[in-house]
């Protein structure tokens, strides 16, 4: 559950830096990073998400030490941070203008959701302790991403695939290889810990092989917990889903051979084959409901990010010194110190 607190509180990690630099010879407020058309990000707001940030960091177990002042991650992660914050202030801007709005009942019923996913009120309130998120900031960015989710929606009615382009994508040889559909095998097993207690298994099988014996049999003697209660049943699987030495006893039965004792890493097991499904490709229409939404996500991304940088472009953002993300992520040596193509120099 923290990946999802940290997806809500730094989605500044995952920003694309669309942001326009602004004239040089305007100002923002004083106590704001950033100027977005009538509205502001304030220094309060960046301090709260870097806050954020540096616990976070502290809190994953193995993660890197946080960025050091001056270094290039330090630099990209203060301008992922203005790009969300300024991010934030355009769409609630367009969001009012497009009629879109993210309604009390809404945001509760989505905060009882983070609740009972985390397990309670109580871990919820340990977990964003450890990330220096107050329940008001959860709340604030909860908000903002629930306005962008509700603008995504409304950019993206209308978006459509048709079946020629779906005809295309599949008969493209560039794309032969997604349709391809490995080899697999229906199996069903017991396991056990010597190579004795296989045998024993094995010849109660051999004995009776119905499916009611081998519901009984893996209920008694299997300790694999997964499978056990279910008559021994994995399913069907490829190659390259199972150990090794358990995947090539499998795949050279026969079908209804009961196999001899096979050893792993997890004991012995007596395994049986009920059905081989031979490699083969998907037809068209097989293929057609996951080529489509494949490409309706294609679609809509391309038409948010030119959504996006078209809202950006509209904002007449303007920069505090030391906050434009152009110059934060921008090259080292004389060329990020030149002059913009457009005339007008960054801020």
């Amino acid at each position: 559950m923290k990946k999802l607190i940290v997806g809500v509180a730094l989605l500044a990690l995952i920003v694309p830096a669309l942001l326009l630099s602004a004239c040089g010879d305007q100002k923002v407020p004083t106590g704001a990073i950033a100027s977005v058309g009538d509205g502001v990000v304030t220094q309060e707001q960046f301090d709260q998400i870097w806050k954020q940030a540096e616990a976070q960091y502290k809190s994953q177990d193995g993660a890197p030490a946080f960025p050091s002042p001056g270094t290039t991650q330090y630099k990209q992660l203060k301008a992922s941070i203005v790009n969300y914050l300024v991010q934030n202030e355009v769409i609630k801007t367009k969001a009012a203008a497009m009629g879109v709005t993210v309604t009390d009942k809404q945001f509760q019923a989505r905060m009882k959701q983070i609740i009972q996913q985390v397990g309670g009120q109580k871990k919820l309130d340990k977990l964003l302790k450890q990330q220096a998120v107050t329940q008001a900031q959860l709340e604030t960015q909860l908000k903002a991403q629930m306005l962008q989710d509700a603008v995504q929606q409304k950019v993206y009615a209308g978006i459509k695939v048709t079946p020629e382009q779906i005809s295309k994508y599949y008969n493209d040889p560039a794309n032969k290889s997604q349709f391809n559909v490995a080899e697999s095998v229906d199996a069903r097993h017991i396991l056990v810990k010597t190579k004795a207690e296989a045998e024993k298994v094995r010849a109660l099988l051999e004995a009776d092989n119905t499916d009611a014996n081998w519901k009984k049999v893996a209920k008694q003697y299997s300790t694999d917990p997964g499978s056990k209660n279910n008559g021994g049943s994995l399913g069907n699987f490829p190659k390259g889903r199972m150990v090794k030495p358990f995947e090539n006893a499998a795949f050279a039965l026969k079908v209804n051979e009961i196999s001899q004792p096979v050893k792993t890493q997890f004991g012995y097991h007596i395994i049986e084959v009920t059905k081989k499904t031979p490699a083969s490709k998907q037809t068209l229409e097989q293929a057609k409901a996951t080529i489509e939404q494949q490409l309706k996500y294609q679609k809509q991304a391309t038409a948010w990010e030119d959504w996006l940088k078209k809202a950006m472009a509209d904002a007449g953002i303007i920069y505090a010194a030391g906050f434009n993300p152009d110059k934060l992520t921008a090259s080292p040596g004389p060329a990020a110190s030149a002059p913009a193509a457009s005339g007008s120099p960054a801020p």
